[in-house]
């Protein structure tokens, strides 16, 4: 009988196909990892899912989930767990967290049980600083050589910002809003939007730091798909490239003046985002303003990169 793979495996060390999930307030995403046979600590992304859910959106009165988003997290969860089975990923293989929608909502706990009976994956509830820690540590693993690092995860209900420096968090803050919740209180209206996001990043503590920007999350990788016209979704394209502040600006401008038909037909900007996309920006520009960054660098890999490199600090992503 073949001996397991687990036998050999040394602590830290991932297992040969793993994934992590992330369910953030307007989306579920998934990567999938296979372990390089020859050395098994370095993992190769063989397949990513983002599915938009909106499942932050449109609060009920009570302090409860919107069922519609519940609905469409519930079934994006459950496409993700075909996949697992499709390519042979056990749930023990499984890291996966939940961000500010859950961990708001009044029946947050409801909803897990729900996703748990449905996929059986246990999904972590997550509060602001373990979000920005993770998100922070996935950005000292994918630009070691630029640190120290700002970082700024763009959520939906919620915005984590950072000072990354070697192998420490200098400081770090959850601020109670993104691109929903702007987008929520002040529709497409600039100046509304700009002078909120400029009265919300004076929480951000001054750091006396000269360091690189780095942009997490859908509002900075659809900002750059969208500035260069990036359709379909290629990671590839996307990961570790420079956004300046001048490309962004225009972008919010431009689309501000758009109909939400026009939107929705932009090449790089999916659907789901384009009731939200100008405000998740606002914020951007708000960061890499009050940062004096002119540029910043687009990362796609976030909470649930944090989470693996947690679960497994020894794996190493190509």
């Amino acid at each position: 009988m073949p001996i397991p793979y687990a036998a050999f495996r040394r602590p830290g060390e991932p297992p040969p196909r793993l994934a992590t999930i992330d369910l953030g307030s307007n989306t579920a995403l998934m990567t999938i990892l296979f372990a390089d046979p020859k050395d098994r600590r370095r993992l190769e992304v063989a397949e990513e899912l983002h599915l938009i859910t909106g499942l932050g959106r449109d609060r009920n009165p009570d302090g409860t989930l919107n069922e519609r988003g519940v609905g469409k997290a519930l079934a994006a969860l459950r496409h993700f767990t075909h996949r697992l089975d499709d390519v042979g990923v056990g749930r023990d293989a499984v890291v996966g967290a939940t961000t500010a929608a859950v961990r708001e909502a009044s029946d947050g706990d409801a909803f897990l049980a729900r996703v748990s009976a449905q996929t059986g994956l246990a999904l972590q509830v997550i509060d602001g600083d373990r979000e920005a820690e993770l998100v922070a540590t996935a950005q000292e693993r994918s630009f070691p050589d630029r640190l120290p690092l700002r970082v700024a995860d763009i959520g939906g209900c919620s915005t984590e910002v950072a000072l990354r420096l070697r192998g420490q968090t200098a400081w770090k803050v959850s601020l109670p809003t993104g691109s929903v919740r702007l987008s929520e209180r002040h529709g497409g209206d600039l100046s509304a939007l700009r002078s909120e996001v400029d009265r919300l990043l004076l929480a951000l503590p001054p750091d006396g730091h000269r360091a690189a920007l780095v942009g997490v999350a859908g509002t900075v990788t659809t900002a750059y798909q969208v500035a260069h016209e990036i359709d379909p979704w290629d990671p590839d394209l996307v990961h570790g490239r420079p956004l300046h502040l001048e490309t962004v600006e225009r972008l919010i401008e431009r689309m501000a003046a758009m109909s939400p038909e026009e939107l929705r037909a932009l090449p790089g900007l999916d659907p789901g985002r384009a009731d939200y996309i100008v405000a998740g920006m606002c914020l951007m520009a708000g960061l890499m303003r009050r940062f004096e960054c002119r540029e910043l660098l687009v990362s796609d890999r976030g909470v649930r990169f944090g989470l693996l490199y947690e679960r497994w600090p020894l794996a190493a992503v190509l």
